[in-house]
């Protein structure tokens, strides 16, 4: 057996034993189907830099139902909020995220975008630990997972350490790992992430047989078929990323249950 392989079947092994601590969260909660969430992208991404704490803590003041973030593994196995592969276009510095240690990316600083805020100068990229433990009562953090099954003992880990208010979902593009999300944490609402139609069509069984909440596609692929479909078969419909009124209204009157979008204060307000 190789060392990738040992490693993948440790893996296994330890997301099967935390099955049973995951259950004792109980059923996990339902949306109704007229609640429709606006969901803060990488957090208040317009006023402050992405998937930084600050970020996602702005979000939560500015009303937002729920703040999303990106979450991958470093080398040295830490789970931090990022998005991209590389820390180029973020910091200016080149570093390979999954092949770089928390020590070394702890003191990169995200660069601000124009719409930024000047007083968040300096931000740094964030453990999912610390965001864990800053979820108000009553709200969410959404986790999209960027990695493959590898990060879900470590996600496991946090949640059982870290997570002790508010709620959490989980929302991914790969199949594979968030059916086993979905296996691993029972509670916790977990939704396949999509950017056509026909991915949902071509992974429908799967998804309903999955027992997953729901899927998260891009708004422009979304019509009512789509979300007659879903509802038909239990399923809910989130969409991303909005950030006009004329389409949020349009996702509003199909029936969408969450809008992700950059500015979740203004465009609520518009809506």
């Amino acid at each position: 057996m190789t060392p990738t392989q040992k490693t993948c079947a440790t893996s296994i092994m330890v997301l099967l034993v935390s099955t049973a601590f995951f259950a004792s969260y109980g059923e996990r909660p339902k949306q109704p189907e007229d609640e429709m969430l606006f969901v803060a992208h990488r957090g208040a991404s317009y006023l402050a830099p992405e998937n930084t704490l600050s970020s996602i803590r702005l979000a939560w003041e500015l009303g937002a139902d729920a703040a999303e973030c990106d979450v991958m593994l470093t080398s040295d196995l830490k789970v931090v909020l990022f998005h991209d592969k590389t820390t180029a276009r973020l910091t200016g510095e080149d570093y390979v995220v999954r092949e770089t240690s928390w020590e070394v990316l702890r003191n990169l600083a995200i660069r601000l975008k124009e719409s930024n805020l000047r007083k968040y100068e300096g931000e740094g990229i964030p453990l999912l630990a610390e965001v864990l433990q800053a979820i108000p009562d009553d709200r969410m953090l959404v986790i999209e997972i960027k990695d493959g099954p590898e990060i879900l003992p470590h996600l496991q880990q946090l949640v059982e350490e870290h997570w002790k208010s508010g709620r959490i979902s989980f929302i991914c593009f790969d199949l594979e790992t968030i059916l086993a999300a979905r296996r691993i944490f029972p509670g916790v609402p977990c939704y396949f992430l999509s950017t056509f139609r026909s991915g949902v069509n071509r992974h429908f069984n799967e998804i309903v047989q999955g027992q997953l909440d729901g899927v998260d596609v891009r708004y422009r692929a979304i019509n009512k078929k789509l979300v007659r479909q879903c509802r038909a078969a239990g399923l809910q419909v989130w969409c991303w990323t909005v950030n006009e009124p004329g389409p949020a209204r349009k996702m509003k009157a199909l029936g969408v249950g969450a809008i992700t979008t950059d500015r979740p204060k203004w465009l609520k307000e518009q809506i």
